[in-house]
């Protein structure tokens, strides 16, 4: 399991791989991470419920077409009820996954949110109304636990001022972790509390800069035996250089090497080394409920 040690091997994936499939700049307002994320909620209660769809290019993909694409889905949100918080798109960077070209990434405040926005996103025939307009542009997943998946969000350390989500791409990395025998959520918590965030926030203290956070998703779905997990935990940076660099000098450090080793008696993740991603805003965070 690799949650301090993310990327000592970063040249197996590029620093920051932009390949055809990436979303191109989408014009969004500078966003405050206040208003991105909540973070004094109680730990036992999630700060938010994400979504992924898996989503494949079409063949009439371009980046004007999604431009477009995005935009005209922000129109028909606009005119609904209920909307996610905010939506991102994250695309792989330096590898590739045959059941997606990218991920379309619904940020909503809690789970009965997104069912209320569902809701109305189909009851206005939305999706037809997005695939007229602009056809053979992209194509996301919708089926629950096939190719959309939830999650109950938790964001232990509060996101840092110095990050800022509509200056794209950012850089995220992410591992599928399983808590080993006799270990359960409880102990992962103790390790975060008592170990991790102190250790993030002394590097934090020492490098004001510093654009680091991290968020840890519980699954709202049932994996499938052969990919089965209990948690994903998400890293973010504003950029791959600083991301790269960051893990690297944490882990040769003595606290970083102890944290590591209290992170691997709770759980393994694979892969060994963490998903690098390219991150895009689609739409800038709303108060809308």
């Amino acid at each position: 399991m690799r949650f301090v040690v993310l990327i000592l091997t970063a040249a197996l994936f590029g620093c920051s791989d932009q390949t055809s499939t990436n979303p191109p700049e989408i014009e969004v307002p500078a966003v405050s991470p206040a208003t991105l994320e909540t973070t004094d909620a109680s730990p036992s209660e999630p700060d938010a419920y994400y979504e992924y769809l898996w989503c494949k290019n079409g063949p009439n993909w371009s980046g004007d077409n999604f431009r477009a694409l995005v935009k005209g889905w922000n129109e028909i949100n606009d005119g609904l009820s209920h909307t996610p918080v905010a939506v991102f798109g994250y695309v792989p960077s330096g590898w590739e996954d045959p059941n997606f070209d990218g991920l379309w990434v619904l940020r909503w405040a809690d789970k009965a949110a997104m069912e209320a926005g569902w809701t109305a996103y189909v009851a206005n025939d939305s999706q037809a109304q997005l695939d007229a307009a602009h056809p053979g542009v992209l194509e996301c997943g919708a089926e629950t636990g096939v190719n959309r998946f939830g999650f109950n969000a938790y964001v232990p350390k509060p996101i840092p001022t110095s990050f800022d989500p509509s200056n794209g791409p950012y850089y995220l990395t992410n591992q599928l972790c399983s808590f080993n025998e006799g270990k359960s959520r409880q102990d992962l918590s103790a390790v975060l509390r008592d170990h991790f965030l102190p250790a993030v926030q002394a590097v934090a203290q020492a490098n004001p800069s510093s654009t680091y956070w991290f968020r840890v998703e519980a699954p709202d779905f049932t994996p499938t035996p052969e990919a089965s997990f209990n948690f994903n935990w998400v890293n973010f940076w504003q950029s791959p250089e600083e991301g790269m660099a960051s893990s690297a000098s944490f882990a040769a450090t003595e606290q970083g090497a102890a944290v590591q080793a209290l992170m691997n008696d709770v759980a393994t993740c694979d892969p060994v080394i963490a998903q690098p991603w390219n991150g895009y805003m689609l739409r800038a965070p709303t108060n809308n409920p």
